[in-house]
């Protein structure tokens, strides 16, 4: 049992180690904004990212831009507007989240929303998503304009570009006056939580080295 522990504290540890190495790799020094290009994503770097600030330089893919249903700000039911963004490589795309709009009465309609295509640079918090939210029902074939979760998969299966997995920019409120809400929740940091991890399985191995000197002690009496 403390042999155990011991080894999945320690992976805990070198996991929490491998991300802030990653993160000191794709920052070369710079603590505000991480320019990011396609070469530099991929499944580690995704994961090592998150809710760090990170800056992209493409266009937005407007005929994808799609609207995450039931998303409520200041008691109001409305959408959060999720555009792929397309970077310089021509084929890599991030979903961009840009922020909360307005629902109406009636459900079955949806906003407008003008998108420019042009090429720019934007910046906002990187978001890893390790999980799809449950929806009811299978998840439709023919493409909607009305998504209930961000399902990567079946997104993919209409995205003629390769779209990163888990990978969500959303929006940095000060760059784009567009008329979009953008409250972004923060949690915990990733380093922080691998390191809690560890440490929760080093005292479970202190607890069993214990209680077997413990038991050791017990049998000789």
């Amino acid at each position: 049992m403390m042999a155990t522990c011991l080894k999945l504290g320690f992976w805990q540890w070198h996991k929490a180690e491998q991300k802030q190495a990653i993160t000191r790799a794709l920052t070369h020094g710079k603590q505000d904004v991480i320019a990011l290009i396609a070469q530099q994503l991929n499944a580690a770097s995704v994961e090592a990212l998150h809710t760090l600030t990170v800056q992209l330089t493409g266009h937005y893919l407007a005929e994808y831009s799609f609207f995450l249903d039931n998303q409520v700000e200041q008691e109001q039911a409305g959408f959060h507007v999720v555009t792929p963004f397309l970077l310089d490589d021509g084929h890599t795309a991030i979903l961009v989240n840009r922020g909360w709009i307005a629902g109406f009465a009636n459900h079955q309609q949806v906003p407008v929303v003008n998108t420019s295509q042009a090429q720019q640079t934007i910046r906002g918090m990187w978001w890893h998503q390790t999980k799809t939210a449950f929806q009811l029902g299978k998840p439709e074939q023919r493409w909607n304009q009305v998504q209930q979760v961000i399902d990567f998969k079946q997104l993919q299966q209409h995205i003629p570009y390769l779209l990163v997995p888990g990978a969500i920019l959303k929006l940095d409120p000060a760059v784009v006056q567009d008329g979009f809400v953008r409250h972004w929740d923060v949690p915990a940091g990733q380093v922080e939580k691998h390191l809690s991890y560890a440490y929760q399985w080093f005292g479970f191995a202190v607890a069993s080295l214990l209680i077997g000197l413990y038991q050791m002690v017990e049998k000789r009496h």
